[in-house]
């Protein structure tokens, strides 16, 4: 049986006429995140409450 685990994180940025640039900084931290095995499950709306899952081995 496969096992996960869970993380919620807040990766919401500081108000910024320059969406690009918050945009860019997002995509670098969810990239950040998949290196370590996470796969993002929700937060697309609202980065504040963002999700990640990846599966552990099992004992």
């Amino acid at each position: 049986m496969k096992k996960y685990e869970y993380m919620t994180v807040d990766l919401s940025v500081e108000p910024s006429l320059n969406l690009r640039g918050n945009l860019e900084g997002y995509v670098a931290k969810l990239n950040e995140y998949g290196k370590d095995g996470w796969r993002l499950i929700s937060g697309m709306d609202d980065w504040k409450y963002t999700i990640f899952e990846r599966e552990v081995e099992e004992d």
